[in-house]
């Protein structure tokens, strides 16, 4: 299995992903999660369509 590092657009925290969900993984935590979505919920940017 292969690993790589990503960087939180929330909180700016490091965390490590399985190579294969790198695409998938955005947030470090739900909790980062859920406070990304409010901000789409909350003001001007609007939450992506689900595919």
């Amino acid at each position: 299995m292969e690993y790589i590092k990503k960087i939180c657009p929330v909180c700016g925290n490091e965390f490590i992903v399985l190579k294969s969900a790198e695409d998938k993984a955005v947030y470090c935590t739900l909790e980062c999660l859920s406070e990304a979505q409010g901000r789409m919920n909350d003001g001007g940017i609007p939450a992506p369509l689900a595919v």
